[in-house]
């Protein structure tokens, strides 16, 4: 008896084993609530940004009780969407409403009936309602808030539960992000965009779009997987900044982080006079061709990119940078949508200062334009009577409305594009874009809008797509110069696939950002017409006979543990012009959206290349398959082709910036390779620039992708002791049978 309890305690044992082993592979390892909380958990930022006692429900609630705000919200239907304390220059406005040191707190609900806001300031300590006002263009970043009624629209959709069957179970890889798409009503509507593992294992990303303004899925879609590079741990440093003020080399100035505008740099001085007021970033909007839409991301302590390490102040003999790392991250780059921005501003002796931004990349496709919005409430002596002159056709024009330009390639002789006076005129200030490109296709806005309240000086929210809201809609002709006006600065910073290599999807051997300076100058008067002449003239005999030169180097990272800027090689830097076809295409980004041969992608967006002879000859009458090419390269939207691999061709979708990027050499190259006949026969497959993907890759529990070789450690062990225990079983019962 003792011997058969035994065995029957070996078999017992074992089957435990088996069935825990079985039980761990099989099932599911999660639910609906554990989802949510994970995913809301890693919305909500990891420290309470609310002093003590106060916290973002008592905000919501102070503003509910207000009898101003609950004739309009009970009129309508709102959801909440998050609260953050003001500091103290995002307060200025309402000082005297007892709103300074993190008392005020800024309310922010959506608006489903009217789309847009309803918006408010409370007075944490005192319960008072400070300020109230709505506004239809904003279109509010993801919280927690919205994250839960996003995740029960998608379960609801067909399309999502036929690749992610039960929604509870399934990973969000990310934060959900605020987005916007060109080719349905996420161009003006609010959309979340959610993201999760491909669950085939293939390592890419599926997105689904909630359009929240709807509450119906808008699409959804794929983008491509990246394998595992080494990282550091930074878990621990999550929203580290440090709030400040700073005097040397001749400057005042301050700064503060934000909950969704970055750094702050406020109340700057050079030599005693005011120069600036405010000077920071509203949001970064990511263009992806291939969607088509992108991201309006948010830097700042409760933004969707929060800051990392600390702001780092370094003096550089002649001059001391202020910088701070963003990061959406800890496992960076082993990401999909990898963003890791940083902002850095410097300040020299000579009374120059620069806002430098950096994206570190990699961003969620091959493709894509980051566009950081700097808005500069500029300050020359005193906000009012600052005078603006633009130049254009060779000379400087007074800027008597507001205005948007771009910042290249018209700048005046010595390379500068705004000039800016105090009133008295004795401070002067010109503005120029340092270039970083050494393709010399950087590109970069600039508007002057007139300051007014709530046009940004507060806190700043996104709207619609793909519009530069801010500023755009601010733009209604007001008179500008010789008023109190602010400066937006908008570069838009292009990644590339092919060399050099600049602003790479993929860190190439680490990181290859993309980096955008504005450098702002102490100058004299604006030089006569005669002087001008002459400097123009005297120019244009020195390009005669100049040999291209390099650019300038971009600024380090502040901080010497975290990546530092790729230095471009001396041949790279040189302005030539390209000649090989492929490369211009692939440089310009062409194959983000079309098919040619073996190059680009053959979903989503753009017609195939394949076969365009024959197709362009035959689209428009009257016009040659060259002149069509030519026509539709310079403006795409004169002629839309029929059908893209998604459906009906959009305007508005391919760029209509290829005249100025490509040169009339270019242009050339690429229609006479398009028109080849023999191209099939005779093109030849370019040397891979970044990281394929050609291995199957599954997710993992870190929200990484690796290889499918799977570590079997965790249940091996358990099943091989099993299954020794369950033979030892029955071979003794097979012994004893015999006996």
């Amino acid at each position: 008896m003792i011997q058969k309890r035994g065995v029957f305690r070996l078999l017992g044992l074992a089957f435990i084993l088996l069935g825990g082993v079985i039980a761990w592979l099989w099932w599911p390892t999660g639910g609906e609530q554990n989802s949510i909380q994970a995913a809301s958990k890693a919305v909500r930022p990891e420290m309470d940004i609310f002093p003590a006692p106060y916290s973002e429900q008592m905000a919501f609630a102070l503003l509910a009780a207000a009898p101003e705000a609950q004739a309009i919200l009970a009129a309508r239907d709102t959801d909440w969407v998050f609260a953050t304390p003001l500091g103290s220059r995002e307060a200025r406005r309402w000082v005297e409403m007892g709103c300074w040191d993190d008392l005020c707190a800024h309310v922010v609900a959506y608006n489903y009936d009217d789309g847009g806001t309803i918006e408010g300031v409370v007075n944490l300590a005192t319960g008072a309602l400070v300020d109230l006002w709505q506004d239809t263009t904003i279109r509010p970043v993801a919280s927690a808030h919205t994250l839960p009624a996003a995740l029960r629209i998608a379960a609801q959709d067909k399309r999502v539960t036929a690749v992610l069957g039960d929604l509870s179970q399934a990973e969000v890889m990310m934060v959900p992000m605020n987005t916007w798409l060109l080719d349905n009503a996420c161009r003006d509507d609010w959309c979340v965009d959610l993201t999760f593992h491909d669950p085939a294992g293939t390592g890419k990303i599926f997105h689904v779009t909630v359009n929240m303004a709807e509450q119906a899925v808008a699409k959804t879609f794929y983008t491509r997987g990246r394998v595992n590079r080494p990282f550091r741990d930074i878990t621990p440093q999550r929203n580290a900044f440090n709030n400040d003020c700073r005097e040397q080399y001749g400057w005042e100035v301050c700064w503060e982080m934000t909950a969704h505008d970055g750094v702050n740099f406020y109340d700057a001085r050079y030599q005693g006079q005011s120069i600036f007021s405010s000077a920071k970033i509203g949001q970064v909007e990511v263009w992806y061709p291939s969607w088509p839409g992108g991201y309006r991301d948010e830097i700042g302590h409760s933004a969707s990119v929060p800051p990392y390490f600390g702001t780092e102040v370094t003096d550089l003999g002649d001059s001391f940078q202020v910088s701070q790392l963003f990061t959406e991250f800890t496992r960076w780059p082993n990401c999909i949508c990898c963003y890791r921005y940083e902002q850095i501003m410097v300040f020299h002796a000579d009374g120059t200062f620069e806002a430098n931004f950096i994206s570190h990349g990699p961003g969620c496709d091959d493709l894509s334009v980051y566009q950081p919005m700097w808005r500069i409430d500029l300050e020359l002596g005193a906000p009012e009577g600052n005078l603006a002159y633009v130049w254009q056709n060779n000379g400087w024009v007074e800027a008597e409305s507001e205005q948007e330009f771009n910042l290249l390639p018209d700048v005046s002789p010595d390379g500068h594009k705004l000039a800016t006076f105090s009133a008295d005129g004795e401070l002067s200030y010109r503005w120029a874009y340092m270039p970083t490109d050494p393709l010399g296709l950087d590109e970069a806005l600039m508007f002057l809008v007139r300051w007014n309240e709530e046009e940004g000086d507060g806190p700043i929210l996104t709207g619609p797509a793909n519009t530069f809201e801010p500023p755009r809609q601010w733009l209604n002709d007001e008179p500008l110069s010789g008023e109190n006006f602010t400066v937006w600065y908008v570069p838009l910073m292009t990644t590339k696939k092919g060399g050099p290599w600049w602003c790479m999807p993929d860190p190439a051997p680490d990181v290859s950002p993309c980096d955008a300076i504005l450098r702002v100058s102490p100058a004299g008067p604006l030089p006569t017409a005669v002087e001008l002449q002459t400097t123009l003239a005297a120019q244009e005999g020195e390009r005669a006979q100049a040999t291209p030169t390099a650019l300038p180097t971009p600024l380090p990272t502040a901080d010497p543990a975290a990546p530092q800027a790729t230095s471009i090689p001396d041949e790279a830097n040189q302005l030539e012009e390209e000649s090989d076809p492929v490369l211009i295409m692939q440089n310009a980004g062409c194959f983000a959206c079309h098919a040619l041969d073996d190059y680009g992608r053959t979903t989503e967006v753009g017609p195939s290349l394949n076969n365009i002879t024959a197709v362009a000859a035959e689209r428009v009458p009257g016009l040659s398959a060259r002149d069509y090419l030519r026509e539709s390269i310079l403006h795409p939207d004169r002629f839309i082709a029929p059908e893209c691999p998604n459906g009906p061709c959009l305007s508005g979708v391919m760029p209509a910036y290829y005249g100025e990027r490509l040169t009339a050499g270019q242009l050339e190259a690429v229609l006479d390779y398009l028109l080849d006949p023999e191209r099939a026969e005779t093109a030849t497959t370019p040397t891979p620039t970044a990281v394929s993907i050609g291995a199957q890759v599954t997710p993992t529990a870190n929200n990484t992708t690796e290889s499918t070789a799977v570590d079997s450690t965790p249940w091996l062990i358990p099943l091989i002791i099993g299954s020794a225990l369950l033979m030892l079983a029955l071979l003794w019962l097979a012994t004893r049978r015999r006996v």
